[in-house]
């Protein structure tokens, strides 16, 4: 029986981290069931994640239902999370070979590699090789055995998302010379995308950098996606919403801003409004929940759709990052009006004033919701014109139909596999 294979370093061991990344992960796994008929993922972990057989078993049982479709979970903990200590393996070595790049490093192993050449033993007929850390692995790893038609998602163009974080937030300045391993970073984008039979990025913005870098017209926009509700909510409260997850810096920042700078504004003006966090890993952010009862950090919620039908406002202020916010696709989902910055709209096809407000500064931002929440029609009408722009473009099943074709069509180049 013919089967499908992903390579990825990103395994959903938790129910509460429903990360933007697995929703896209899981519509992906979801289309390859339908193509090959069964999806073995392979994981590859750091240690501290193994699981029991009974563990794994349940977990395995959960992702199948979650992503309607019929897969075998393998946990592979092999990933080497820790920081070289020495300053050449930190800086200097990234600089002439990507494999010793942050985001290559932590899979560069001999286990990570025979790992992948069992699994590429068993003969799979597709293979999707989840963002550019599994890509290289698969890279190193290939020989000669049985072909299979292999397929690269890069929902974050690393080169971009690397070089914005380390002008715009370095951790220190002097991981700024992390910069000097830019050339390697891209030369293995480049040869990534030229193996692959396609390559798969968020927007049609990230596809045109992509196939410039590569010189492949194999580049193709899978847009990140979301379950559309039947019925949302009609009626609102002075309620503004932010979703993420507290554990990623560009969430955690985010909300420093608006807890900080942006809603001191509004509730300034409308003593009535609130503000609602709601994220896993609050205690990770700055601006701990303040004394103020106008604003709740609610932590991970099992029923978010209900806070969406409460809500007036969705404000996403982020300031760096890459690929695109499902965060803002979801709001739309759900009628909501929403108030963003540029850069968390970026790659989105939602329209300035018509179906989204896009401001830059704290006041700006602060503006936008305030008009919003005093205006609860105005409200109303961006809201439905967000989620029919975004219906048209990003519904799951429609993007789960696309994958489809792209998986069951052919003619491609191929990768050979190599027994354990």
């Amino acid at each position: 029986m013919s089967h499908a294979l992903v390579v990825s370093r990103y395994f959903p061991f938790n129910p509460r981290r429903i990360h933007a990344v697995y929703q896209r992960l899981g519509a992906q796994v979801e289309a390859l069931a339908r193509a090959a008929g069964r999806v073995e993922c392979l994981f590859l972990v750091p240690p501290e994640q193994q699981r029991s057989a009974a563990e794994l078993a349940e977990q395995q049982r959960q992702l199948s239902a979650l992503w309607s479709a019929a897969l075998t979970v393998q946990l592979a903990p092999v990933a080497q999370e820790a920081t070289p200590a020495g300053r050449w393996q930190r800086f200097g070595a990234g600089i002439l070979s990507f494999s010793a790049h942050p985001i290559a490093r932590p899979l560069c192993s001999e286990g990570a590699l025979t790992a992948v050449r069992a699994a590429l033993a068993r003969q799979p007929r597709l293979i999707l090789a989840h963002r550019l850390a599994s890509m290289h692995l698969l890279c190193r790893a290939r020989a000669r055995l049985a072909p299979a038609r292999v397929f690269f998602d890069m929902d974050d163009i690393e080169h971009v998302a690397w070089s914005r974080r380390l002008w715009r937030d370095p951790a220190w300045p002097g991981e700024r010379l992390l910069l000097l391993q830019m050339p390697s970073l891209m030369l293995a984008e480049r040869r990534a995308v030229r193996l692959a039979t396609a390559t798969f990025v968020c927007s049609d913005g990230d596809r045109r950098t992509l196939r410039a870098l590569s010189g492949r017209d194999s580049v193709i926009t899978v847009p990140n996606s979301v379950v559309f509700p039947l019925q949302p909510g009609s009626e609102s409260e002075p309620l503004v919403l932010f979703v993420g997850s507290m554990g990623s810096r560009p969430n955690a920042q985010a909300v420093d801003e608006l807890v900080q700078r942006i809603w001191p504004l509004v509730h300034a003006r409308l003593p009535a409004a609130r503000l609602a966090i709601i994220g896993s890993g609050a205690e990770l952010t700055q601006s701990y929940p303040p004394a103020d009862p106008s604003v709740s950090f609610t932590g991970f919620v099992e029923d978010l759709a209900s806070w969406y039908r409460r809500a007036r406002v969705v404000c996403c202020p982020i300031r760096h990052g890459s690929g695109t916010r499902v965060k803002i696709i979801e709001a739309a989902a759900h009628a909501r009006a929403i108030v963003a910055t540029p850069l968390a709209a970026e790659g989105l096809a939602l329209r300035n004033g018509t179906e989204i407000l896009l401001r830059s500064g704290p006041a700006e931002l602060a503006a936008a919701c305030l008009q919003l929440l005093q205006e609860p029609a105005v409200a109303a009408r961006l809201g439905e014109a967000a989620r029919t722009r975004a219906a048209a473009l990003y519904e799951r099943s429609a993007i789960v139909n696309q994958l489809e074709r792209v998986f069951c069509s052919t003619g491609a180049p191929h990768l050979y596999a190599s027994p354990a």
